[in-house]
């Protein structure tokens, strides 16, 4: 049986990554597992653990990082954050294709361990353009506004380190998807 590929999405705030991930996600075609990342981070109102995260105190997530149970971990606005290794290998090995939307720190750290790694970094069509996204945003006060927007141009200054760079453009979010699939597709088929 052929081996899985490991895709990972990055990129700045409100740029739609959740948006494209979970339209991947529904097509069945692609093969792709859902992997749960483990989280400190408080919940947020309407989220269940074990959907989008695995909530966990600190002392557990720091115990998990001294028995290597992270493929890729990083602390991000005052949490952790960590992809669970042993699914991720597991579902590689049966063949199955894994997309993780993770930051810029945690992909660097798997393309060091993993390098057939295929990065993808999506971005919105300027850095003004990013900017007024995240100002836009009501789910975030302003102190996580100016946060988020010092985090993404950080952030910008990795995209070299990406094979692929997709740009989603307002109202355009079916034409992104469409282009994150034809690479998942190069790649597997």
């Amino acid at each position: 049986m052929k081996p899985g590929k490991l895709f990972i999405i990055s990129g700045p705030s409100q740029v739609g990554k959740d948006s494209v991930v979970r339209s991947l996600w529904k097509n069945s075609s692609l093969n792709l597992v859902h992997i749960i990342t483990y989280t400190t981070r408080n919940k947020r109102p309407g989220e269940k653990n074990g959907q989008a995260y695995n909530f966990v105190p600190p002392s557990i997530f720091e115990k998990m990082i001294t028995q290597e149970k992270f493929l890729e971990w990083a602390t991000v606005r005052q949490a952790y954050f960590g992809t669970p290794k042993q699914p991720v290998e597991q579902a590689l090995k049966k063949g199955k294709n894994v997309i993780l939307q993770i930051d810029v720190q945690g992909a660097a750290q798997i393309k060091n361990k993993l390098p057939e790694t295929i990065l993808i970094f999506i971005t919105a069509e300027s850095k003004q353009e990013i900017k007024r996204r995240i100002f836009a945003s009501t789910k975030m006060t302003a102190e996580q506004k100016n946060s988020r927007w010092l985090e993404a141009q950080q952030e910008l200054k990795k995209k070299p380190m990406y094979q692929y760079t997709i740009i989603n453009r307002l109202g355009y979010l079916n034409k992104t998807v469409r282009q994150v699939k034809n690479i998942i597709l190069n790649h597997t088929s």
